[in-house]
């Protein structure tokens, strides 16, 4: 069975995100690929600074690896760039081995900020009047965004919330709208056909 191990940034990605994957793979009619348990490793800056030992370590489970992460550092522009960097560590210290980096901008959240009806599906304290962002990667806060149109004390929390709006999202709809998704989708079909090396 093909393998796939998921390296993702927070306690909410944890759960979250194997959700995801398993909802894009059942959506292309794929259902014999093994999740491996995701792997938390933080934020992207403490990734660059630690990558080749993560990676080495990662590559231990002999698995097609999807690296996951928010870009919402202002020290870095260009998630292009810095994925690309990336790859080129993984390829110099293990070359072939099956990699993709996604980066989420600025953060997961903000795919249900594309997604106004899973959103309120589970919001549903959020007001009618409410208008979602036209573009939600222009949002830096996406979590402090949902909890501000929340009531006094009902905030958005990764660990509650994430995994519920995720299994709600219309992945059609977020492919015509994000590119981000969009990247991750070809990341994952892209994986789980690329062979482990020996």
């Amino acid at each position: 069975m093909r393998r796939l191990l998921m390296i993702v940034e927070g306690h909410g990605d944890v759960r979250a995100v194997p959700v995801l994957v398993r909802r894009i793979l059942e959506s292309h009619g794929i259902y014999d690929v093994q999740l491996l348990p995701p792997q938390r490793r933080g934020e992207h800056p403490s990734i660059k600074r630690l990558f080749d030992n993560y990676f080495l370590a990662a590559i231990k489970d002999n698995a097609a690896i999807l690296w996951i992460m928010d870009f919402d550092s202002k020290e870095y522009e260009c998630p292009y760039i810095e994925s690309n960097e990336l790859l080129a560590r993984a390829h110099a210290l293990r070359p072939g081995w099956p990699l993709k980096v996604a980066f989420l901008v600025k953060e997961y959240e903000a795919l249900f900020l594309h997604d106004e009806q899973a959103t309120r599906a589970v919001f549903t304290d959020i007001p009618k009047q409410a208008e979602f962002p036209a573009v939600p990667e222009e949002i830096r806060g996406a979590k402090e965004w949902l909890s501000h149109l929340r009531p006094s004390g009902m905030a958005y929390k990764e660990s509650v919330h994430q995994e519920k709006i995720t299994a709600r999202l219309d992945l059609h709809l977020l492919r015509e709208r994000s590119k981000d998704f969009a990247h991750l989708e070809r990341a994952v079909l892209h994986l789980i056909n690329s062979p482990v090396p020996d």
